[in-house]
């Protein structure tokens, strides 16, 4: 797997704010909605804990931001990268419940 830089990877976590919102619709089931946010809090959750930041999205990309790329190890951005995709694949699942 290839990894994102760390600048990626704050445009991602920025994003996932607009992606959530546009996700699903009105007739989305809650089970659903409430398997997506599940998803995403742990998600979320496990990157604010590793970078010591806010548990937001923004918050997150902040805190990439604020690191200097010489700090970053491959396993930091592995990990950080894992907790991305967790997120964008939960926003997918939901948009495709979208009726």
């Amino acid at each position: 797997m290839n990894t994102s830089s760390p600048a990626d990877l704050a445009i991602a976590f920025r994003s996932f704010t607009r992606r959530l919102e546009q996700a699903g619709d009105d007739d989305t089931s809650p089970a659903a909605i409430a398997v997506a946010d599940a998803a995403v809090h742990e998600a979320v959750v496990a990157a604010a804990t590793q970078l010591g930041s806010a548990a937001t999205f923004e918050g997150i990309a902040a805190a990439i931001d604020h690191r200097h790329l010489a700090d970053w190890t491959d396993r930091q951005l592995t990990e950080l990268q894992a907790e991305a995709d967790a997120v964008a694949k939960a926003i997918r699942e939901l948009d495709q419940q979208r009726s």
